[in-house]
């Protein structure tokens, strides 16, 4: 035991000194470094553990929400439910041809007015637990104002996300058509790569409407002082990562569906777990932006200005003493 323990500490100890001459090395490395303390320090997989839990609770109705209104929209467009479809589709792999999507729907039968209000008010629950996590993650402090003026900037921001994902999918579903329309108008439908270039053209929307929904958050509830030009390099890391993240996901939600020891659980479980990764990942994307030196700087408190003095200012110049008379003159 005595030289395992040997061992496993030289181990640590190794990588621990590569990871320090890495960072002193790459600059990008050693941001990569400073976001992930920064998440540790936060605390960022209880707050994600939180998230997870709020998200959990919050996804059906939302769904629910998003077929009642969908569902009054059909008589425009009949499309407006297989939009919403895509749209979970989107961010839920593995998982959609496993959910009641059907029975979610139906939902929309006894929706009124008062019942949308009330899915909607469930959503803002989980939308705000977001602002105090991203807050808490980008400078270490939850949001103190006034209540019902957050409700209402976390109804839009709901409402913001829901469009989001809703344009994603239109403008997925219009370029992959219109691609594929051109390609058959040249002749090259049949052509060895026409495929790939019509998932090539989905990925890039796909990363477009994450990089949205990523600048969406941090500018509504990160809280930060940076403009929406400094803040847009974080946006195309979350993107791109959240991309990485779903091809992964895919894997780990697939293989704890499959698990066996999880049975009827098996949706559940797979729905939390991914659940946790986003929220891991979307809490470490604001970790990696908030620790960008531009974002710092454009964060950091700004110096006071010294007050004047006022009475200082007013208060006359001291004369000059007079000189004093001879004496002579004085005596006379």
């Amino acid at each position: 035991m005595d030289s395992l323990r040997h061992w496993f500490s030289s181990l640590q100890d190794g990588v621990t000194g590569v990871l320090r001459r890495s960072r002193a090395r790459w600059r990008t490395f050693d941001h990569l470094g400073r976001a992930y303390d920064r998440y540790r320090d936060k605390r960022g997989d209880r707050l994600a553990a939180a998230l997870s839990f709020y998200g959990f609770l919050s996804f059906f109705p939302l769904v629910a929400l998003a077929f009642a209104v969908t569902g009054y929209a059909v008589a425009i467009s009949p499309h407006a439910r297989d939009a919403v479809a895509k749209a979970i589709d989107q961010i839920l792999p593995e998982l959609t041809h496993r959910l009641p999507v059907a029975q979610i729907a139906s939902a929309k039968a006894g929706a009124g007015v008062l019942a949308l209000f009330g899915l909607a008010w469930s959503g803002l629950g989980w939308i705000g637990v977001w602002r105090e996590s991203l807050r808490t993650m980008w400078q270490g402090a939850a949001d103190d104002g006034n209540t019902v003026v957050n409700r209402l900037r976390d109804l839009g921001v709901l409402w913001l996300l829901g469009l989001a994902l809703l344009a994603s999918v239109i403008l997925s579903s219009a370029a992959s058509s219109a691609t594929h329309a051109v390609l058959d108008w040249v002749g090259l439908a049949d052509v060895t790569g026409a495929g790939s270039l019509l998932r090539l053209i989905a990925l890039s929307v796909a990363v477009v409407a994450d990089g949205l929904i990523f600048f969406i958050l941090f500018t509504t509830l990160a809280g930060t002082k940076a403009s929406w030009r400094q803040l847009l390099r974080g946006c195309v890391f979350g993107a791109i990562g959240f991309e990485v993240l779903k091809l992964v996901g895919a894997f780990l939600v697939a293989h704890t569906v499959r698990n066996p020891v999880y049975a009827s659980f098996a949706v559940i479980a797979g729905l939390v777990v991914w659940i946790n990764l986003s929220s891991r990942f979307i809490l470490f994307t604001a970790a990696w932006t908030a620790t960008r030196r531009v974002i710092l700087k454009a964060d950091a408190p700004q110096p006071e200005k010294p007050e004047s003095n006022e009475s200082e200012a007013k208060e006359p110049e001291a004369k000059e003493p007079e000189p004093e008379a001879p004496r002579s003159s004085r005596e006379s």
